[in-house]
């Protein structure tokens, strides 16, 4: 008898969107689809499916909404629901949490991570209904069910793996996202000024060639020419700036190889990366590395180290606060190099620091949190990078990550 397929539901008002979903599950599970809210909660209550992917931005009855009533439903509230919109706000995806998402994809959606992404909701979730189960007819059946759960923990293991290896293509979608927002504002500028010069000089061309040109008109067509180049260069020049950050972090995480860097550089450029989905909140980032700081090691994974860290403090340490402040510091020691992401948030208690690298582990329980970020922090750290990091928090004063780092990583 062949194994079950999972059953998925894709909620999307528009049409190539459910398809692309479609193509990437339709191989290993049984997709459905519904194009707004209410034929969702329809589809819920007749079919009860494993999971979820629900658009946010919909007609009528938006994603959160939708999530809202199936949270409050006892029938449909514990299936996974896994939000996939194009907006990359922080806001949006705090609040999809705190209504019970276990998990936000931003579009456009990678085809391996979003795949990683529902195999692992949908192994978590066999594996609580496995639990479940045991715990019901525990003497009967603890032999044959301790060996299948240790296969499923297995499994859960190799989805982590399979997450951290997928983490630099979401960091990448991510950055891209966030990169082709900012852009629209100085290229935007850019195109309405050269279409302002285009007419201004049209209209010059003709006074010439009418032998009306009048000085006083040439004079305020000078000073309006070179405005207007003064304000087109200023936006090039932010927008080629940016371009330049974005090509050297989105090569260093499309590669991930190993090559000589300056550590001020690389996070100078990743924060400058972020920086259009940061300056949505008030707080602020205080750098403190000092220049001269060569590391030959991995700067791709690296990056996501940093992302993580700046994103969690956002998401989590911060959260509510509007004098936040997120210090990233940097020596070198020998041939070590210490980092240090420090917060002056909400804190942790020590019960939850014992806990905070473990995988499916969050601050966030209960809102949707999947504990998976820092857990993929402590992989590529010592994995990866081969050092090794450490955490400290006091409730009401902020949480510290520290980070030891070989300055050159040993080969193989």
């Amino acid at each position: 008898m062949a194994p079950r397929k999972p059953t998925l539901l894709v909620v999307d008002d528009q049409a190539f969107n459910i398809q692309i979903l479609y193509q990437i599950f339709k191989a290993d599970h049984e997709v459905f689809m519904a194009t707004d809210g209410a034929q969702a909660l329809a589809l819920c209550a007749e079919r009860n499916p494993d999971l979820i992917l629900l658009d946010v931005v919909m007609p009528g009855m938006d994603g959160h909404e939708v999530c809202r009533q199936l949270k409050a439903n006892l029938r449909t509230r514990d299936i996974p629901v896994i939000f996939v919109t194009g907006h990359n706000n922080p806001e949006e995806e705090s609040l999809g949490l705190q209504l019970g998402a276990v998990d936000f994809i931003s579009k456009p959606v990678n085809a391996s991570v979003v795949r990683a992404r529902v195999h692992s909701q949908w192994l978590l979730r066999e594996s609580l209904r496995q639990v479940q189960s045991l715990n019901e007819t525990l003497e009967q059946r603890v032999a044959q069910r301790t060996g299948e759960l240790e296969q499923a923990l297995e499994n859960l293991r190799q989805s982590q793996e399979n997450l951290a290896h997928s983490e630099a293509r979401a960091t990448l979608s991510t950055l891209i996202a966030s990169v082709s927002h900012e852009l629209g504002t100085p290229l935007g500028n850019s195109r309405m000024v050269a279409s302002a010069l285009a007419e201004q000089t049209q209209a010059m061309a003709q006074s010439v060639q009418a032998g009306q040109l009048k000085r006083s008109a040439l004079e305020r067509y000078m000073e309006q020419a070179t405005d207007g180049v003064a304000l087109l260069q200023r936006n090039l020049e932010r927008a080629v700036e940016l371009l330049g950050d974005f090509r050297q972090v989105a090569a260093d995480q499309a590669s991930e190889q190993r090559r000589l860097f300056d550590l001020d550089v690389v996070v100078g450029e990743i924060l400058h990366t972020l920086s259009p989905s940061l300056k949505r909140h008030p707080h602020r980032i205080v750098v403190d590395i000092p220049a001269g700081i060569v590391m030959d090691s991995q700067p791709g994974p690296l990056g996501q180290i940093v992302i993580n860290l700046v994103n969690n403090a956002y998401l989590h340490a911060l959260e509510g606060r509007t004098d936040g402040v997120l210090t990233l510091a940097a020596r070198l020691d020998a041939e070590q190099v210490h980092l240090s992401v420090r917060d002056n948030g909400v804190g942790m208690a020590p019960d939850m620091l014992e806990k905070l690298f473990e995988p499916f582990f969050s601050t966030k329980i209960g809102r949707g949190g999947t504990g998976l970020g820092l857990a993929i922090v402590q992989n590529l750290v010592s994995k990866v990078l081969g050092g090794r990091i450490t955490v400290s928090s006091v409730v009401g004063q902020g949480t510290t990550f520290d980070l030891v780092l070989p300055r050159v990583i040993p080969i193989g």
